[in-house]
Formats: structure tokens, sequence, C-alpha cells
């Protein structure tokens, strides 16, 4: 006992220290990122102010319904006891406190950021999916109704205990990131997620669409899930769909919880740290792949710990139709899982060879040897049950894989591309594969380990640098350390419960039962509080085993991003709420709960509300009278307007196959409703630059492409960075491969003589835009490597005057 004591003190003391370090570098970090000055810009301060608005709102209503039980409890005087109130009274309350506290001030803040309808629409679609998926693993889709009644009832009972109100600070995390997705379309959504009309179907689902970046070769199966909604109004119902996946995804988390401890005031305060890691809410906010492959992820874990072995690893399996970082971490995961059924099946045979003398043992001891209901095929279930998934997901994950290889030559386009070509596979051109390298055979020893120690400390304490922009803009906040502490803490002390000599009972009989207990049933008996040793085990060596690889990135990976340790930080977070004992825990309730906690809020809030997978600041202006959906198009019309390039933007648009190669800014070029890409998905990280290296290349580009429009921008092309496409476009010219120059300035198309250098129409004048049509029938000779024609009279004249307007607009 008193060893235990000191342990806490010990806990709480270096949680504090380490909590009281990350207060303090955040202060720092928040200077020196940037972050408050976007906090003082103008966007940030309205929007700071709605929440101010609404968390006022709560707190009232808080001080309402805490009013209200008091009254209730309070005995005699004529008023009712609580005790004494219907189960419709307190049902009705119940639902009064859901309706004040979650939805309205959701629908409010919804329809006033024109996300009402967009929220109604995918949540709609995100349940049909939900059915089909529910139907596939039991073939009871309507069980699904009853779910959700029980899960009523479960709340209900946590309101009429008073331990639901911890959610209710979720809450603003949530409406935070809702109230900024329509101004927050970040780089990565617009090249693939949110393009999915453009880039997926339009000329076969195993094509390229002539689009050579890596990443339109990733995984689509998030984006042939959500590939309906990309035909509605905007962008909003698909990023829609990425805040039901947080929602659930919480949900999940909160079913492994309370598989673990069922302590409902952790269970929720658990929760609610889950929503304060901004590494996870900031993925909410795009149409990346991270957190439906993270919900896939941790629903193979609860799947696994209730037994549903199959059904679990397959689910794993799934998660590679939707990021090719899940090869790698689903992998993982599933081998743990294996490694755990081996160690079960291990245990069995040996508690079968001792089945009598456990059963002595048991009568003698009282210790009960029935192994536990969890880790078993639920009775009535056979595993046959399980096929309809596993079908299922062999066949989704093998088109999705299929296309891939169709596409790259490689199964997985940029996970183990070095083992796929030692055994023989080949990457199609004009591919390449080997944007993601490992630097770390570039340095030392010593620089290398300075490097992982320095990317470490930056991880979880000051995430500030050129390596670590990526870092910044997903965090896991100032609430991590403290949470990486506690796991670590709660892996040791599962280990030490492990131990034999840690393990006695009062009458001196070891609790193991080394000398007659055996394998699975000596394993379970070691157990205390609301799970046994056995049930932490997955979770214990998946975190670790997570944690052993995400330090390894580390090292090797020359560009980190936040999003990638999510896995990790959610298995912490579950470790570290996990232990069923309060007693136990009670320094991380202490920290949490009382002085540390209002700061931790803080902190992960300011540090929420300035930052973005875009890099986006403020929320999308409030209308009071608008169609419940932001319309992404017709601001697009008006912002081309502003920039004077209406004519271009709509020869482009006209056919929304149109293949356009974009000499421009991104990711504002990829708001063009046709199938764009940019020279920098080209020549820059995931591209090919070797396209770059002779005109003869960058022809056989153009015509595998399809290419139809080459667009450009004066600013872009300005930049001296962009010498080799200036070299690159001269070239073309001089091969006779551009016609029909549109000029355009103002809005107006103008005479061809009428270019300007770009430092004349700098500054107060309009930028010009140029758009050139390729002349496809030239491109054939280069592609079967035949020597170009002679031009006629009449396309020399205009060649002669493309390059002459472009030797002057290059200028």
């Amino acid at each position: 006992m008193a060893e235990g004591r000191r342990g806490s003190i010990v806990k709480t003391i270096a949680g504090g220290g380490i909590g009281l370090l990350s207060l303090y570098f955040f202060l720092l970090f928040f200077r020196d990122s940037g972050n408050l000055e976007r906090f003082l810009e103008e966007k940030t301060q309205v929007a700071f102010r709605e929440m101010l608005w609404l968390f006022a709102y709560l707190f009232l209503c808080l001080m309402g319904f805490f009013l209200k039980r008091k009254m209730q409890n309070a005995p005699g005087k004529g008023v009712f006891l609580r005790r004494e109130a219907s189960g419709e009274a307190i049902n009705r309350a119940f639902l009064s406190y859901l309706f004040l506290l979650f939805i309205l001030p959701t629908l409010v803040f919804a329809y006033l950021h024109r996300m009402l309808l967009p929220m109604l629409v995918s949540g709609l679609w995100f349940f049909v999916l939900a059915l089909l998926f529910r139907f596939i693993t039991t073939g009871r889709p309507l069980q699904i109704f009853k779910d959700f009644k029980q899960f009523l009832a479960f709340l209900d009972k946590d309101f009429q205990e008073g331990t639901l109100y911890p959610l209710v600070f979720a809450l603003p995390f949530f409406i935070l990131q809702m109230n900024r997705s329509n101004v927050a379309l970040d780089y990565d959504s617009l090249r693939y997620g949110l393009r999915s009309a453009y880039v997926l179907f339009p000329e076969g689902f195993f094509s390229a669409h002539g689009q050579i970046n890596s990443v339109y070769s990733y995984p689509k199966g998030l984006e042939l899930l959500t590939y309906s909604l990309n035909y509605l109004p905007g962008y909003g119902f698909l990023l829609s769909f990425s805040l039901w996946t947080y929602l659930v995804l919480a949900l999940v988390f909160g079913l492994l919880l309370f598989h673990f401890q069922k302590n409902r005031k952790k269970l929720y305060l658990g929760i609610l740290c889950f929503f304060l890691l901004s590494s996870v809410g900031n993925m909410s906010l795009t149409m990346k792949t991270d957190l439906f492959t993270l919900l896939l992820q941790l629903s193979a874990l609860y799947f696994f710990l209730k037994g549903k072995r199959l059904q679990s690893c397959f689910l794993l399996f799934f998660s590679y139709s939707f990021k090719p970082t899940a090869v790698v971490f689903s992998t993982l995961l599933g081998i743990v899982f294996l490694f755990t059924m081996l160690l079960e099946f291990l245990g069995k045979r040996n508690t079968k060879t001792n089945t009598k003398e456990n059963i002595n043992i048991n009568a003698n001891t009282g210790i009960n040897s029935n192994t536990n209901h969890n880790t078993i095929q639920a009775k009535g279930e056979k595993w046959t049950s399980e096929l309809p998934f596993v079908l299922f997901s062999l066949v989704y994950t093998g088109l999705i894989t299929l296309r891939t290889f169709l596409i790259t030559g490689l199964p997985f386009s940029t996970t183990f591309t070095g083992i796929f070509k030692v055994i023989g596979f080949h990457v199609n051109w004009p591919f390449n594969l080997d944007a993601h390298v490992d630097y770390s055979g570039e340095l030392s020893f010593s620089e290398s380990a300075f490097s992982f120690f320095r990317r470490l400390f930056s991880f979880l304490f000051y995430p500030v640098g050129e390596d670590m922009e990526h870092v910044a803009i997903a965090w896991s906040g100032v609430l991590f350390p403290l949470i990486l502490l506690f796991a670590l803490w709660q892996c040791f002390s599962i280990g030490r419960k492990c131990l034999p000599e840690k393990n006695s009972l009062p009458g001196g009989n070891s609790l193991l039962g080394r000398n007659s207990l055996s394998g699975r049933e000596a394993f379970l008996c070691r157990g205390s509080g609301d799970a046994s040793p056995w049930d932490y085990l997955p979770l214990s060596l998946s975190f670790l085993v997570i944690m052993a690889f995400s330090l390894l990135s580390f090292v090797m990976l020359w560009q980190i991003d936040g999003n990638y340790y999510i896995l990790w930080e959610s298995l912490a977070l579950l470790l570290c709420f996990s232990g069923g004992n309060l007693q136990e825990k009670r320094g991380i309730i202490l920290l949490l709960k009382a002085f540390f906690f209002f700061p931790f809020y803080l902190a992960a809030f300011l540090g929420t509300i300035t930052t973005s997978w875009a890099g986006a600041v403020g929320f999308t202006p409030i209308d009071l009278a608008n169609k419940g959906y932001y319309d992404h198009a017709l601001v697009e019309l008006e912002n081309q307007g502003e920039k004077g390039s209406l004519p271009a933007f709509s020869e482009m648009a006209k056919n929304p196959r149109h293949h356009v190669l974009a000499f421009a800014e991104t990711p504002e070029c990829y708001r063009i409703p046709c199938n764009v890409q940019s020279i920098t998905d080209v020549e820059g990280s995931g591209g090919s630059p070797g396209l770059y290296d002779s005109s003869l290349y960058f022809a056989w580009f153009l015509k595998w492409s399809d290419t139809d429009y080459v667009y450009l921008e004066q600013s872009f092309l300005h930049d001296e960075r962009e010498e080799r496409a200036r070299e690159m476009l001269l070239q073309m010219t001089e091969e006779g491969i551009f016609q029909s120059p549109m000029l355009v300035e103002k809005n107006k198309i103008l005479p061809l003589d009428g270019v300007k250098a770009f430092s004349e129409s700098n500054g107060e004048g309009a930028e010009q835009l140029l758009l050139l049509q390729i002349r496809k029938e030239r491109l054939e000779y280069p592609w079967e490597e035949r020597p170009y024609p002679e031009l006629s009279p009449e396309e020399q004249m205009e060649k002669d005057r493309i390059l002459q307007l472009l030797s002057e607009y290059l200028q």
C-alpha cells in the first residue's frame, strides 16, 4: 500500500513538472510560430468572440441544470425528490438537456455559417453507409436503431448521475471546426479529395486521367465512398463527411475506454481530452483520409477486444484502401493482434493439459477460471458470420490496389517501393515514386542522434522550425507530453503486475500460480479492476510498437507531418485513461480536473483556433439569410472576377474533362472546375522532375497526359525559381506545340499585341493571364520518335506570333 502511495506521489509530481514545462513552452511556441499574430488578426478575433458567446450560453445552461438538480435533491418543503420523479420526466429532462446544450447551438451555428444542409445530407449518407456496413458485418442492418436507443439510455443514466457534463466542454471544439470548414480548403484536399468528379471516374476508374503526381495514385477508398457527394453544390458536403467521421471516431474511442474501465467520470474526461488533440481535430477540416483510417484502426482494436478476431484483422486490411501509410501502421497492429492470438492459443493448450489441477486450485482459492467472454467469439455467433465482411474487404481493397497497380506498376504507390522494385515490379512511365526517401543515411550517427532528440523535443513541446511546419498545423498540443507520461506509466504498471513475485494472495499463494496454473488461465487471474492484464496486452503492445515506429520516422523522414502520429496519440490517451482503479489514477485526475485543467483547456483552444491544415484563420462569414450551404462555385466566380480572369476560366470550365496544365499558384488553380494539375505536381514532391530535362520528355508528358490547355499566370512565372519553366515553354513554342492563344486582363480578351511585361502590370495594374491550346496532332511525332514535320505557312505565322507574345509575356 505504501509502495503504491509513493508511486502515486511520484507520478503526480512528475506529471505536474511535465505539465508546467508544456505550458511554458506552449507560450514560447504560440509567440514564435506566428500563432499570436494569427490570433490577433481581425478574422480570428471575430471567431473568438463568437466562441465566447457560445461559452457564455453553455455556462448559463449548465448553471440552470445544476440549480435544478440541487432543488430536486433538496429534502422537504414540498419540493419533489429526484428519486420520486417519473421515468418520463427524467427522459424529457435528458432530451431537453441534449437539445439545449448540444443540438441547438450546433444547429444555430451550422445555419449561420452555411453548414446546415451539408451536415444533414452528409449525415444521412454516413448513416446509409453505416447501415450497409452493419448489414455486411452482422446481417442485421436495422440493429443500428436498437444500438442508438441503448446509447441514449446510456447517456440518460449518466445525465441523471451528473457525470455527462465534461462533454459540454468538448462541443466548442467541434463547432469551431465546423464553423471554419468552408474557408479552410487545404492544399491536399483540393489536389484530390475534393475533386473526385474530375480525377476519379470521368475516363474510367483505372485511369490516371493524366495526373502524374503520386497523390493521384493514392488509395481512393474514401473518394469512392463519398463519390455521390461530389455532384452536390459546394465542397461543404464532402467536408461535413469528415466532421461526422470525427464524431463517430470520438464514439469509438469512448467505447474502447468503456471496455477497459467503467468509471463514467474518467470515461467522459478521456473523451474530452480526445477533442483537445488538435492533431486529430484539425484533420476534420480536410478531405484527407487520416480520420477515416484512424476510425478503422481503432474499430479493429475494439472488435479484437470483443472477440471478433477475423473481423478486426480484415478491418485493418480494409484500411489499406484509404491511406498509403496504413500499409505500415495497420500491418503493425495486425502483427500485434496475431502475436496476442498466438499467446492466447498457447495459453489454451496449457490450460487443457492442466484442467483438473486448475479446478482444484480454483475451488480452494475461489478464483473463477472461466475465460473472459470478451476474448472469445460471442455465444451463438459463428465465425462464418464474419465472412461477408471478409469478402467485401477483399474485393474492395483488391479493386483499390488494382487501380494503383495499373496506374503506377506498384500495388502501393509510396510505401515499400524499394522492396517491390527488388522483387521484380517496375514503375510505369512517367511516374517517379521515390519522393519519400530515407535521409538518415546522409547523416552520421552523432548527427542522426542529435536530429532525433531535437525532433522529439520539438514534437512534444516546441514545434517550431522548417521541419516542424507540418507538425505545428496538426500538433498534439500541450496535453500530449502528460498523456504520454501516464501511458508509459500504465505500461510499466501492467508489466509489474505480470511479475510472479508481485502477485501474491493474502494466504501466501501466488496469484500467478506458477506452480500450478499456467497459460492464459494464470494470466487472467492476475487482473485487477475492471479489465484483466490480458485485455491490456493488445493495447499496450500496440501502443509500444506504434510508438517505436513513430519515433523511427523522426530519424528516417525528411519531412514529418503531425497527422502521421494520430494513432500513436490515440493509443496513448486510451492507455492513460484505461486504468480501472480510481485511486491508482488519482494523480492524473487531480492534474486534469483541478488546477491544471483550465490552462490546458485554454492552451488547446488557442492552439486549435489559430492552426489548420489549410492555414486559414477565422470562420465563414455569418449570413442570416442563406440557402443552408456555402456556394463555393459562386465564390470562385467572384474571385476570378476580381482577378480579371473570367474569359480564360470560362473556356477551361466549358468541359469538366478538359485537361489543363497550370503554371499558376497552388492551391488556387485547383479550383478551376476541370481536370487541372499544376506544374508543381510535375516538378515538385511526388512528381517527376526528370520530365524537365529535355523538350522531348516534356512533349511525351503532354501527349501522355492528353493536355488540352496550358494556363499561365505572370506572377507565378516571374518567380526566379521558375526559370526552367520559362525555358520549357519557349522550347515548346519553338516546336509549334501551342495554338489559339488567349490573352486576358480585367476580364477582357486583349489583342496579342497588348501584352505587357510583368513589372508594368505589377502593383496597381491588373495581372495578365495567358491561355494556350495544345496542338495535339503534333505531339504524335515525338511520341512515335519521329521528327516534327514542317509547319504550314499559317501555322508558322501563328507560331511566330505566339513566340513573340510569350517572350514579351515572360519578361
